[in-house]
């Protein structure tokens, strides 16, 4: 089927991109080169002032709608290469492409490849860190786990904490004069 890509004229979206099925990009999103967005099932609709970078990969492979929320950070690679590859929890073998949350909430930093599954939705204020794993903590279970706000996902068994949120409003003030470089540098 074709793409259905509906973007705000504040958007830039490079050439080299895959973009498939139904998505929605408001004011502001960047999508840089090599990125992919892939609304396989359902649509995706991403908020205000998000970033996708370079081989970051974000897939909706459930019928529902895969809300995304303002203010995210996909970061390089956030994914596996090549996409089939099996990535090795400590207690699941199991194949995630890249970003496949239920949904995802407002400011959340997803760092170079981590890897997030389609049983879990995020809260606001989340980071993931680099290669990073996060399954439902009952893999077995069919049920959708909500990750709490200020939830950091963090070391080679992707353990969990919480961020008390101290020097937010510097953090915010570090992302938006990122997402102006990454503006910037974004190919003409």
């Amino acid at each position: 089927s074709e793409p259905r890509i509906t973007a705000h004229s504040t958007c830039l979206i490079a050439q080299d991109t895959d973009l498939r099925g139904e998505i929605t990009l408001s004011q502001g999103c960047i999508v840089h080169p090599r990125a992919t967005i892939i609304a396989a099932s359902g649509p995706i609709i991403m908020d205000a002032g998000c970033v996708v970078e370079e081989n970051a990969v974000i897939l909706n492979r459930r019928k529902e709608v895969m809300r995304i929320g303002k203010g995210n950070q996909f970061m390089v690679g956030c994914r596996t290469s090549p996409s089939t590859a099996s990535i090795v929890h400590p207690t699941v073998r199991a194949k995630y492409v890249g970003v496949e949350a239920a949904s995802i909430g407002n400011h959340i930093t997803f760092k170079p490849k981590s890897k997030v599954s389609s049983q879990i939705a995020v809260s606001d204020y989340c980071t993931f860190g680099p290669g990073t794993v996060t399954l439902a903590s009952d893999p077995e279970s069919t049920a959708l786990e909500t990750l709490e706000p200020y939830t950091v996902v963090y070391g080679s068994l992707s353990e969990r904490r919480k961020w008390d949120g101290s020097a937010g409003e510097t953090e915010r003030a570090v992302k938006d004069k990122e997402r102006e470089y990454l503006r910037e540098i974004m190919p003409k």
